[in-house]
């Protein structure tokens, strides 16, 4: 079991490249820039690699004389998920986050529990180049569909059944666990950091605001809650109150999610703590 830290560390270290295509500027808006070559004379500053282009991105670099922009190809995923229920669930929350990126699911698939049908379907999956799972499903799986670990578990609640390999030819696999809240937070910090980290975007950053209230840890591990921004005597941050599982509702109420670590005990009035907006992808 290690930190997120570690493990976002240890995703980044298996990017690996889905190509680049060269494009028209004006079909840019929402892809990621590779590299580009300006035009010669006088230029406006153009963005640098890595960034997601906007139209205002477009306007700049259209009066600069540029038509064509080299950009990063979406990788071919596959999600599966397990249980009727939470795999449809979990298949908006996995499918909404990798069209935030452009990135279409090539197939998608929910299976009952315990199927027998999971090692063959794991199996046929593995030509592509990201696959994501959600549910519970024995990591003897993977081992025995060729798939190498990287890490299993997380030090964090509730997303600690995290699991992360790749498979012999290039496929990386990510198993998040089945509460739809723990896929949320799976997907905002795990699955969009390989994404930025294999298109050299930033990494994600969360913001660093004053806590509103008190607040006692719930476990003993990395918290991770539900939450809200407040304007009061300033921009602050608040957690959503919930019980036991977080409620799907509790986390569609919410602008986003904080981390109340394991390290400072009881959140007092204006402890900063880490906030990680919903649609945050600057």
């Amino acid at each position: 079991m290690i930190s997120v830290t570690a493990a976002i560390q240890q995703i980044a270290a298996c990017r690996t490249t889905w190509g680049k295509t060269s494009i028209p500027v004006t079909e840019a808006t929402g892809k990621v820039i590779t590299e580009f070559t300006p035009p010669e004379g006088p230029s406006a500053t153009l963005p640098a690699p890595g960034t997601m282009l906007t139209s205002r991105h477009l306007a700049t670099m259209s009066q600069s004389g540029i038509t064509q922009v080299s950009v990063y190809m979406p990788p071919s995923a596959v999600f599966i998920g397990v249980g009727e229920s939470e795999g449809s669930i979990n298949k908006l929350t996995v499918e909404g986050t990798l069209s935030d990126y452009g990135i279409p699911l090539r197939e998608i698939a929910t299976i009952p529990a315990a199927s027998p049908g999971m090692q063959k379907l794991l199996e046929a999956s593995l030509d592509a180049d990201l696959l994501v799972l959600c549910g519970d499903i024995s990591p003897r799986t993977f081992f025995e569909a060729g798939v190498e670990q990287v890490f299993s578990k997380v030090k964090a609640h509730p997303c600690q059944a995290f699991w992360f390999g790749y498979s012999p030819t290039k496929t990386r696999v990510m198993l998040m666990p089945s509460d739809p809240f723990a896929v949320q937070v799976s997907a905002k910090l795990f699955l969009e950091s390989y994404i930025r980290a294999c298109w050299n975007m930033k990494p994600i950053r969360p913001l660093m605001l004053p806590y509103a209230e008190h607040r006692s840890p719930a476990v003993a591990q990395d918290e991770y809650v539900p939450a809200a921004m407040v304007h009061r005597n300033g921009l602050k941050v608040r957690a959503i109150s919930f019980s036991g599982k977080t409620d799907i509702r509790q986390a569609a109420e919410a602008e986003g999610f904080l981390c109340h670590s394991a390290e400072h005990g009881s959140l007092e009035p204006s402890s900063l703590v880490p906030f990680y907006p919903w649609n945050h992808l600057a």
